[in-house]
């Protein structure tokens, strides 16, 4: 019988290594092309950045402030109106408020309110009807909005400016309506208030001073079916609501594409149905303590863990525990929602972006956009030229 030889370990590793040994050749070309692959991938992302960051300082080259405040931004379109204003921002940066003073809104003993209540004898509801609305860049607006529910039965207007500074002041076109004391403005820009917690710090600050708070913005205006809003708030049907809801009534553009300044009522009297919006509401609630009321995400309405007793447009009581309403009740009234307004409103609208410098997602709302108002080339023409962007889904040829 033949011996087989005794390897060792040793042996075996020094063979595995001579056989690896052929492929090292191989093995070392292929980690510096990996090398040299990686190498040039980020040089073409660091350059591809460093073209971006310039061909964007060429396109949104901010205005010199000194030429941009000669400018008069009244005769304008509205798309450069506010592409002025927005660059004059550019050049002042905020200092943040005070952490304790930031949930501080509407002071009494800073206020109109607190002589009106020293003349009057009045420790509260010195007023019957208030608005608490949180406004940006509405100035073309305001003076509709304050004229229209002056003569509808509101006695008090509260508003949240949140307009960076050296871009738009309500107080520039509000001021009569403040030495009046009819207006109180708390600018809130610094304060990074969501609107949700806007309505609640300034419902906990006002609720003794009005029997009945509407939290509406600019665009929103009730209408009501043969009574004012005094007989309305009055009826016996809400004795028992804490808060009552009314829904939105849809108003599109009416054919129109471009911004004039007649108000939204002689604009636009088309309504129209959408299977989303006509759900939705807005709350009137009544000044009272409540324990630490918190507004829904949606903002228009309180929580009902917080004030359960809340009633529809007719003064049913509601234990729906969503945002929104189910089936829109007209019997009385309704808000006319112009949420949309003209294609130029529109693109501007989006161009200054929501609350706190959030964007908004251009080509949803396009779409939802559409869906309201009839399409028309036109339209399509004046939003891609105002955002500086195309919608293909609007140029395919039509089969």
């Amino acid at each position: 019988m033949k011996r087989v030889p005794f390897k060792s370990k040793k042996y075996k590793r020094a063979k595995y290594r001579k056989r690896i040994n052929f492929d090292e050749f191989n093995i070392i070309c292929l980690r510096i092309i990996t090398k040299i692959l990686l190498i040039i991938l980020l040089l073409i992302i660091y350059f591809g950045y460093i073209i971006r960051k310039k061909k964007s300082k060429k396109l949104n080259k901010p205005m010199d402030v000194k030429n941009a405040t000669n400018i008069d931004v009244s005769q304008l379109p509205l798309s450069e109106h506010y592409k002025i204003l927005l660059s004059r921002y550019k050049y002042h940066p905020l200092k943040e408020i005070k952490p304790e003073e930031r949930f501080n809104l509407f002071k009494l003993e800073d206020s109109i309110d607190y002589q009106k209540m020293k003349e009057t004898g009045k420790d509260k509801y010195i007023y019957n009807v208030c608005t608490i609305t949180k406004v940006k860049k509405e100035n073309l607006y305001i003076r509709d909005f304050v004229e229209y529910y002056i003569k509808f039965g509101v006695d008090k207007f509260y508003f949240g400016d949140d307009n960076p500074e050296n871009i738009e002041n309500l107080s520039d076109v509000l001021d009569d309506y403040i030495k009046k004391g009819i207006a109180d403005i708390e600018y809130v820009y610094k304060r990074n208030l969501t609107h949700e917690e806007f309505f609640e710090y300034s419902f906990r600050s006002l609720k003794f001073r009005c029997k009945w708070f509407m939290f509406i913005d600019v665009d929103e205006y009730l209408e009501l079916k043969s009574m004012t809003l005094n007989e309305y708030l009055n009826m016996p049907v809400f004795n028992k609501c804490d808060v009552i809801k009314i829904h939105w009534m849809l108003f599109d553009d009416n054919g129109l594409v471009y911004y004039d300044n007649r108000s939204f009522l002689e604009r636009m009297n088309h309504s129209v149905y959408d299977s989303f919006y006509v759900k939705i509401h807005k709350s009137i609630v009544r000044g009272k303590d409540y324990k630490n009321i918190v507004f829904d995400a949606t903002m228009h309405q309180p929580n009902l863990t917080t004030v359960p007793e809340q009633c529809d447009a007719l003064g049913n009581i509601e234990k729906l525990k969503v945002g929104y309403l189910g089936v829109p009740k007209y019997q009385y009234g309704y808000f006319r929602h112009y949420i949309f307004r003209t294609a130029e409103e529109f693109a501007v609208k989006m161009l200054r972006g929501r609350h706190r410098g959030v964007k908004f997602n251009q080509e949803e709302l396009v779409n939802v956009f559409f869906r309201v108002n009839k399409f028309t080339e036109e339209k399509l023409r004046v939003i891609e030229h105002i955002l500086n962007r195309t919608f293909p889904k609007y140029h395919k040829s039509p089969l």
